[in-house]
């Protein structure tokens, strides 16, 4: 285990003793509980030094990159270390500048690349990275398991795509539709999104002058385009995606009425997981209630609702629920 994790967990343990205010802590009492911590998790035992420490308590007062600047104290008299403030943790130390700028565009990042609108989302992430870290500081049983796939198709194109974005460059890109010819395009890129573990780009297309959604994994290759680029002055992805389920749309549509009705316990799920923002519980029966959202129509909604089986029904409007209807029919002749 590299030695700056070896530090960063005697931090830890420091900070945990120090917070113990009915206790005395010298150099000795400190590194026997930091060798005990690290025993755990190496299966050996280490001696620390006076000098380790004491080194390690200074970075923890003045180490800028670690950022904690503990408000450590030393009594002559007791000959013990002790927190000035009471209330001190280094896991509750203000950001500093640094931090502050990295946690900001880590935020922008997750915004752009998962499509998150509200923070809750992004609250949603950090507690899931706060609980893997936690894990892995820890335990090595495992607790916290991820529904991520470890490679998703088309991220090799990420970087290049999110750097083109920011500094605004227009691409040449190959693009290999489904059953179709490679062919290339002139684009400006304005955003990533992941959805469903596959990555979308979305980005004005110059030859038709019209906003397009490309799938990543059907890029076959990127260039810098000599092109300018067309800034973004009509995509607004707050708006974009108030109004859709999944990542396709025809901007010509507006958002219908859709009214359904759930059967059984897929009720609560509905509930708990509500289809769209929009969602609006209208009336509940014994074993069944009925819900409205206001959706553009698009192929993932249609999925969406057949992903549930016969646990909901199509009411309104009749154009959809007809739709849905010859696709049912689909499935049966193919069973």
């Amino acid at each position: 285990m590299a030695s700056n994790k070896h530090a960063l967990i005697r931090y830890r343990v420091i900070d945990k003793c120090l917070r113990q205010v009915d206790m005395a802590w010298n150099w000795k009492s400190l590194a026997e509980a930091c060798s005990k911590e690290l025993e755990k998790v190496v299966g050996h035992h280490i001696t620390l030094s006076e000098r380790t420490i004491k080194s390690d308590l200074s970075n923890m007062r003045h180490d800028e990159a670690l950022g904690y600047f503990a408000p450590i104290e030393y009594d002559r008299k007791e000959k013990s270390y002790y927190y000035s403030r009471r209330d001190y943790s280094i896991t509750e130390a203000p950001l500093n500048k640094s931090d502050s700028t990295e946690l900001r565009g880590a935020i922008s990042l997750l915004r752009q690349f998962t499509g998150f609108a509200h923070l809750n989302g992004i609250e949603n992430v950090i507690k899931k990275l706060e609980l893997l870290a936690y894990e892995s500081a820890t335990e090595s049983k495992k607790i916290v398991h991820l529904a991520q796939p470890n490679v998703i198709p088309g991220q090799i194109w990420l970087d290049e795509l999110y750097n083109a974005i920011k500094e605004e460059k227009a691409l040449s890109m190959s693009y290999k539709g489904f059953g179709k010819k490679a062919t290339n395009y002139i684009i400006s890129p304005y955003m990533l999104k992941e959805y469903e573990n596959r990555w979308y780009l979305y980005a004005w297309l110059h030859s038709k002058d019209q906003l397009r959604t490309y799938g990543l994994e059907r890029i076959t290759e990127l260039k810098p385009s000599l092109q300018d680029y067309i800034p973004n002055e009509t995509f607004d992805p707050e708006n974009y995606f108030s109004d859709v389920i999944g990542i396709t749309k025809d901007q010509k549509n507006k958002p219908i009425k859709i009214t359904f009705k759930v059967y059984g316990n897929t009720t609560n799920y509905i509930r708990t997981k509500p289809l769209h923002p929009s969602q609006i519980e209208v009336q509940e029966e014994k074993d069944a209630s009925t819900f409205t959202i206001k959706v553009v129509s698009n192929y993932e909604l249609e999925s969406t609702i057949l992903s549930y089986g016969e646990s909901i029904e199509i009411l309104t409007p009749k154009a959809l629920r007809q739709k849905i209807s010859r696709r049912i029919e689909k499935m049966k002749m193919i069973y």
